[in-house]
């Protein structure tokens, strides 16, 4: 009796901890007021909304190209998870002064958008083709390349539309993953010590539940052979997130002259966004400004 008990709790104690790291893995801390990152970078974005293919509200921004410099085209700026699009403006401040159009947007559960989870793609690539649609229907002297910046999750869902959209010419990854099954070991092996190893097939399948898509298949690195856009992978040395290893898979997946990988060994997961340092800023605006 009492090893039947014993049993019991120890399952249900398990499915807890699953459905706990289910949750951890896609319900991000939405931020909703995010107003300081127009007052710090000085800039006065236009909001327009975008209607997923579920009826989900993605709330999106621009910011026009400096008129004071030739227009190069559009970049569009993919956030990490738990981020929003306001935190990409001082990115988006330094390539409009290179001469591009910006537009950001919150990712499905996060910031203004609707939805309550993320799904690292399986939804947030066509929710990107749609907010790229309608950003294309508003630009009034369409003309240039189109870029993409993405950070972490954003680097992710960056590359699997990177495919989808052949108007799209390069790409800065910042901290991407190159399969996200990899990156569950990995954190179950981190964070819990391996404790979690054994209970990842229990994750999968609580994500698959309560979040519709399964992380087997999330992975950009099959993305890469499907692009012929040029590809810079920027990754902190010290990333305890998502490790180094993972751009140089997706390194490793490109054709001859398509990818350049910056390897900055003294930086974190977070720095690679937030406190980039000035040479490989340069560095990866001058890989979105150069011609093929």
């Amino acid at each position: 009796m009492w090893r039947a008990f014993l049993i019991l709790v120890t399952i249900s104690l398990t499915g807890c901890l699953t459905r706990r790291a289910a949750d951890v893995m896609t319900v991000p801390r939405r931020v909703l007021e995010a107003g300081h990152w127009e007052k710090e970078t000085a800039t006065k974005p236009v909001r327009f909304d975008v209607v997923a293919a579920d009826g989900v509200v993605i709330s999106a921004l621009e910011l026009p190209a400096d008129p004071a410099v030739p227009k190069l085209g559009t970049a569009y700026l993919f956030h990490g998870f738990g981020n929003t699009k306001e935190q990409m403006l001082p990115v988006a401040k330094r390539l409009t002064a290179a001469g591009f159009r910006c537009v950001a947007w919150d990712s499905r559960g996060h910031g203004k958008s609707g939805g309550e989870r993320a799904s690292y793609g399986m939804r947030e690539v066509d929710d990107a083709l749609r907010v790229i649609k309608a950003s294309r229907k508003r630009d009034q002297r369409p003309q240039g390349k189109d870029v993409f910046w993405g950070y972490s999750m954003g680097a992710a869902v960056a590359l699997q539309t990177l495919p989808r959209d052949s108007r799209a010419e390069a790409a800065v990854l910042l901290a991407p993953f190159a399969d996200l099954s990899q990156i569950m070991r990995h954190h179950a092996r981190q964070i819990y010590s391996g404790a979690m190893v054994p209970f990842l097939p229990w994750v999968r399948s609580d994500v698959r539940s309560a979040a519709g898509f399964d992380p087997k298949r999330i992975k950009p690195i099959e993305s890469v052979h499907r692009t012929d856009a040029r590809l810079l992978f920027i990754h902190g040395g010290r990333d305890g997130v998502i490790p180094p290893d993972q751009s140089a898979q997706l390194l490793s997946a490109c054709a001859e002259g398509q990818g350049r990988r910056l390897l900055l060994p003294d930086l974190g997961h977070g720095d690679v966004m937030w406190s980039l340092p000035e040479p490989a800023y340069r560095t990866a605006v001058d890989f979105l400004m150069t011609k093929d």
